[in-house]
């Protein structure tokens, strides 16, 4: 059986998921750099679509981070630490007596930040990334999913309908 109203149903369902997928990303404020929203990738398969992310972090992003058990790609994730840090304008502060006040970062090692950036990394691999979520993730692919599921079901359903309608002409005029 010929599917080609269910193929281009799906590759307009798939874009319009990678839409909300990058809107819903700055909606939870999992946005920083930019790079989650614009790395998903998406294949229409024979009966549905895959949409996945090409950065390594999406896993945490999507479904939380557990506390690390082992060090492993320890400096790229200290570069990807900064650029989030950068990202989001977060510098270090000192405690005063008087209170707190903003770290130096223009100083020749950037101790400072650098130290902001190792207590980061520790506390994640302590306790895991998003505590707004409860270390669990955004679970954004799934919140998405369920936000466009009826949209989803009619569309492929219409478009399956009349793929099977033109299919039973085509035999009813071969039998004719």
């Amino acid at each position: 059986m010929e599917k080609p109203n269910l193929r281009k149903a799906l590759e307009e369902l798939v874009e319009v998921y990678k839409a909300k997928l990058k809107a819903q990303a700055k909606i939870d404020r999992t946005y920083a750099t930019g790079k989650f929203a614009d790395s998903f990738e998406s294949r229409v398969t024979d009966n549905g679509f895959e949409v996945t992310s090409n950065v390594d972090y999406a896993g945490a992003v999507a479904g939380g981070s557990s506390p690390a058990k082992r060090k492993s790609g320890g400096e790229q994730k200290v570069e990807d630490l900064k650029e989030w840090a950068r990202a989001k304008n977060i510098r270090p502060i000192a405690k005063l007596k008087g209170g707190y006040k903003f770290r130096r970062l223009n100083t020749d090692k950037r101790s400072a930040f650098n130290s902001m950036i190792f207590a980061i990394s520790k506390s994640i691999a302590k306790k895991g990334t998003i505590k707004r979520y409860q270390y669990n993730g955004s679970d954004i692919f799934n919140r998405v999913y369920k936000s466009m599921e009826r949209k989803i079901g009619s569309d492929l359903s219409e478009a399956f309908a009349i793929d099977l309608k033109n299919d039973m002409v085509k035999i009813i005029n071969k039998i004719n």
